[in-house]
């Protein structure tokens, strides 16, 4: 299953500045939010260098493409519950784990639906929190808004930062603030347990 993303990734990589790319990079956010255990940011970087005048819309498409993924991890979460551990025992063991769901399920306990900002901005696991936040019954518009702010925000300061590559004072500014809210969610999580 890596081999055949890797391959999809070098396809769409090596077309960067194509709308096959840039739908290949859309269609692959919307899946990374329910299945697949590859992050998206490598091939929104691709994409946005190839295009940079188009970086803010590129990045926009794809924060709505993983929004767009997440709200059916959601629905999968909240309509087939009954089935969830059966789905885990499909999906990689560093994907989607019970630990983890039991890691997140902890985490909604202590923070509510703002886990779901924090996991939509930072490397957690996104597609467990989708599922999460429909299995333990928090509302889909919530879900959505946290959802959006999150991945706009992340998705953004990724294609703004490839975008500015070559102005190094607005790549280190937007790269700084990148890792400050990184390590801020990171710091939340660390207060969790």
């Amino acid at each position: 299953m890596f081999t055949l993303f890797s391959q999809w990734s070098a396809r769409i990589l090596a077309r960067a500045d194509s709308p096959f790319a840039r739908a290949g990079l859309y269609l692959f956010s919307f899946l990374e939010s329910i299945i697949i255990p590859v992050p998206t940011d490598p091939l929104l970087l691709g994409c946005v260098l190839a295009a940079k005048r188009r970086w803010l819309s590129i990045s926009l498409n794809t924060a709505f493409a993983s929004v767009a993924g997440g709200a059916i991890g959601w629905m999968l979460g909240a309509y087939l519950a009954p089935f969830v551990s059966d789905m885990l025992q499909l999906l990689p063991h560093q994907i989607a784990s019970a630990e983890k769901f039991s890691a997140v399920s902890d985490a909604f306990n202590k923070f509510g639906i703002i886990l779901v900002l924090i996991g939509a901005f930072t490397p957690l696991p996104y597609k467990v929190i989708a599922i999460s936040a429909g299995l333990f019954g928090y509302g889909l518009l919530p879900f959505i808004l946290f959802s959006a702010i999150g991945r706009s925000l992340r998705f953004c300061l990724v294609g703004g930062m490839a975008a500015n590559s070559h102005n190094p004072r607005i790549a280190i500014l937007i790269g700084s603030i990148l890792l400050m809210l990184i390590a801020a969610g990171m710091m939340l999580l660390h207060l969790m347990d």
